[in-house]
């Protein structure tokens, strides 16, 4: 991996991670069209660590602020996802090497976040909702963020439009979609970071690389999160709504293209 790859891929980890245009989904594209080959274990890891940290750090006041009856709804929340990218890991990884079944989870997620806008246009303002959050309504939204183990559906994206359709405010929908992102995160990091261990990939680790790779995807990460709250604040989720609709339409022209 060279030094450019490693800033490539560490921005593009942080700005898709938390936009709702699906990180996974991107990094298939990445790989399948400028040849940037699957990153080691070992900077995976990193990279996912570097992003949380951007989380915490992004919600802090909010996660030190949490009772224990939030800790309860965020247990909830994880325990879909938890279930599932235990039991089908192999067939989710298998996922990437199929680009069609990219481009249409990418189109789905474009399509979710049109839904997101069209609702959320409908409230006035943001406390017009709703009701409050449940263990029930809790686990609800985690089944979205099952389905979002699918490369090109996106977390934030599908978390957010559980949310909505669990009638929570949109600043509650936007903050629970990411404090429940942290557990699941940090559980498939150190999943991921035990793989590295029994890999024997720790005596491989080039530092350079790694700092490079993890400040942008920190750096960006924040940004995005930034980015993300002003969008759900505007109701303006079409933006990456037509954002992915368009990145699937010209990637299926380009595909096309050669054969003509």
């Amino acid at each position: 991996m060279t030094l450019f790859q490693a800033l490539f891929l560490g921005l593009t980890q942080g700005l898709t991670e938390f936009l709702p245009v699906s990180s996974s989904g991107h990094l298939a594209l990445s790989q399948y069209f400028f040849g940037i080959t699957e990153s080691s274990l070992s900077f995976d890891v990193f990279l996912h660590f570097s992003t949380l940290l951007a989380v915490v750090l992004f919600f802090w006041k909010r996660i030190v602020a949490l009772k224990v009856k939030d800790l309860w709804l965020i247990a909830m929340s994880a325990i879909p996802a938890a279930v599932i990218g235990l039991v089908a890991k192999e067939s989710i990884e298998s996922f990437f090497s199929s680009l069609p079944l990219v481009l249409v989870t990418l189109f789905v997620t474009g399509l979710i976040n049109l839904s997101v806008a069209s609702v959320l246009k409908k409230r006035e303002t943001l406390a017009d909702a709703t009701e409050a959050l449940t263990p029930k309504k809790s686990f609800f939204v985690g089944l979205f963020q099952a389905v979002a183990l699918l490369p090109g559906i996106s977390r934030s994206g599908s978390t957010v439009f559980g949310g909505v359709l669990a009638k929570l405010p949109r600043r509650e929908a936007f903050e629970f979609s990411f404090l429940m992102s942290i557990p699941i995160i940090f559980g498939g990091s150190m999943l991921q970071l035990f793989d590295v261990y029994q890999a024997d990939q720790l005596a491989t680790i080039d530092l350079g690389l790694f700092l490079t790779g993890g400040v942008a995807a920190f750096l960006a990460g924040i940004i995005s999160l930034q980015v993300f709250k002003y969008v759900i604040e505007k109701a303006k989720l079409e933006w990456f709504g037509w954002y992915c609709i368009s990145l699937v339409v010209f990637v299926v022209l380009f595909e096309m293209v050669p054969r003509l």
